[in-house]
């Protein structure tokens, strides 16, 4: 699909996003200090045309327990930083379809490791009401540097921003209502279930717009 996003308009919804408060309201479930129920959601996309796939995987005790699918057109191209309007709608709508809300949903994508500390991870748990973090695939902003017991930090004009982590190399930040240390905590204890999540969700997103292009 064609670029047609002003420049005007991104400008727009980059204020617009670094004004967004990430405070959660006090109806937002609490992250639990242990975690039985974990949603992984990842889209794919049409090689060609503007179809989209986004699929939500949850596992319950380390056991996947739902799945669900919502596909759709996205009119809004990807712009870098501004993610969450081009993939935002769908992944939420994915999670939207479970019949019970988990406990935590990670995204293929970034928490406040963003420029405007709001990435896709940060936006759809606010709308979702839920906790949330990103585990990214790449650096979009700081640097990583030694930490301990296996995890690197991810460092940002002197801010603690997240952790890497390696074998698959991971880029772990807090998204909505989800402290760094709660973060440190998930990795530890459910990092494995995390990425097992967001690899089924991958499959079924992959899986479902190969049925439909």
């Amino acid at each position: 699909m064609t670029k047609t996003v002003d420049e005007a308009e991104i400008t727009f919804f980059q204020k617009l996003q670094s004004l967004i408060g990430s405070s959660p309201p006090k109806e937002v479930a609490k992250l639990p200090r242990t975690i039985h129920r974990i949603c992984g959601v990842d889209a794919a996309y049409s090689s060609e045309g503007n179809r989209v796939a986004a699929a939500a995987a949850v596992f319950a005790d380390n056991r996947l327990e739902e799945t669900r699918v919502h596909s759709g057109r996205f009119t809004f191209p990807y712009v870098s930083g501004l993610f969450f309007l081009h993939e935002g709608p769908f992944v939420v709508a994915a999670v939207s379809k479970l019949k019970r809300m988990p406990q935590l949903v990670c995204l293929d994508a970034h928490g406040i490791a963003h420029p405007r500390s709001k990435g896709l991870a940060t936006i759809c748990g606010m709308v979702l009401r839920v906790p949330t973090i990103g585990i990214a695939k790449s650096v979009l902003i700081g640097q990583v540097s030694d930490y301990r017991n296996g995890l690197s930090m991810m460092m940002y004009n002197g801010r603690r921003l997240g952790y890497a982590t390696s074998e698959p190399t991971r880029y772990w930040s807090p998204g909505f209502a989800v402290s760094r240390p709660e973060l440190e905590r998930v990795i530890r204890q459910s990092g494995a279930t995390c990425l097992k999540a967001l690899q089924e969700a991958h499959r079924i997103a992959k899986e479902e717009i190969n049925l439909t292009t």
